[in-house]
């Protein structure tokens, strides 16, 4: 028998997983778990994967679903896309990132939604094997937003599909930090969430550094935390976990010293900058000078929208990083 692990469970599993080890294991080209009733004994007695209570796990159809303590079944009524689900190990299938995204947007607010996608489609993941001193842990992008959407476009009529596909409309790849994606999201949002409305940057952009500024012990190649081609702005991160570390502070200015020679406009955002909504404003009225943009807002609404965007996104933030 095999168990069909959902939701929030298998965002959890997905969250504690190696992307490297566990998108090499087999997809199944099936379109629904097996229509039959589920033996809920072995979870009466101890979750053997050691996800959190309710476990989530998808049933084929209403008859299928077992009412048990710690168990919280969902009914597949339409057939999934292929590849929809990954064999972790004998006896457990999750649900693939692209499918788990879309259940979680029926279980999600759009801005928990758009930042869920973010942390997906970038190299750092948020739960319960989090570094405790950063609040995350770095690992590969388990998905990238082309996939997201490709695979929302084929999901005709699941439940979640197009509130997943509006958030995708706002979700950059590459993210390397909660933060990243919070100032991303600050900013790239419409003036109707409570963004600034910029349009969506690049995140970690490689430039290279032309050959004739660079002296002999610059990289050939920096990467911009966020970046707009089509003005050359750039801007760049600053943690206060870093800020002790006078190497760090020396290796910093060299990296924005080599992102001035390859072209870029660099701006500089500290966290507490971001924590300030006066500085970030500031922010982004530089950014809209540099982008020759005017920044378009409207008052009367957009001051209580800001505020509950500000609310929603620094409320999640562990973030000393």
């Amino acid at each position: 028998m095999e168990w069909f692990i959902s939701h929030q469970s298998a965002l959890e599993y997905w969250r504690g997983a190696s992307a490297r080890d566990t998108l090499a294991r087999k997809k199944l080209r099936i379109t629904g778990p097996p229509n039959k009733t589920m033996d809920t004994r072995m979870l009466r007695r101890k979750n053997p994967w050691g996800l959190s209570v309710p476990l989530n796990i998808l049933v084929a159809n209403g008859s299928a679903r077992k009412s048990t303590v710690g168990l919280k079944c969902h009914s597949a009524t339409l057939e999934f896309p292929y590849c929809s689900f990954i064999r972790v190990e004998p006896g457990l299938v999750v649900c693939s990132p692209e499918l788990c995204f879309m259940q979680m947007a029926s279980e999600l607010s759009f801005v928990e939604l758009v930042t869920l996608a973010y942390e997906l489609c970038g190299s750092y993941r948020l739960g319960n094997k989090s570094d405790p001193d950063r609040g995350f842990r770095d690992d590969l992008p388990l998905t990238s937003t082309a996939r997201l959407i490709e695979y929302a476009t084929k999901a005709i009529g699941q439940k979640g599909r197009v509130k997943a596909l509006r958030a995708l409309a706002y979700t950059a790849d590459n993210s390397a930090s909660p933060m990243e994606t919070i100032l991303t999201l600050l900013l790239a949002l419409p003036c109707k969430q409570g963004g600034y409305g910029f349009s969506l940057p690049r995140l970690n952009y490689p430039l290279d550094v032309p050959r004739k500024t660079k002296s002999s012990g610059d990289k050939p190649r920096y990467y911009c935390d966020l970046y707009w081609p089509d003005s050359k702005l750039a801007i760049e991160y600053d943690s206060d976990a870093y800020h002790a570390a006078s190497d760090r502070i020396a290796r910093d200015a060299i990296r924005r010293n080599a992102l001035s020679l390859a072209g870029a406009t660099v701006i500089t955002v500290s966290r507490r900058q971001i924590q300030s909504t006066t500085e970030i404003h500031k922010i982004a009225v530089l950014l809209s000078k540099h982008q020759n943009r005017r920044l378009r807002l409207p008052l009367t609404e957009f001051t209580g929208r800001r505020a509950t965007l500000r609310k929603q996104l620094l409320s999640q933030s562990l973030l000393k990083y």
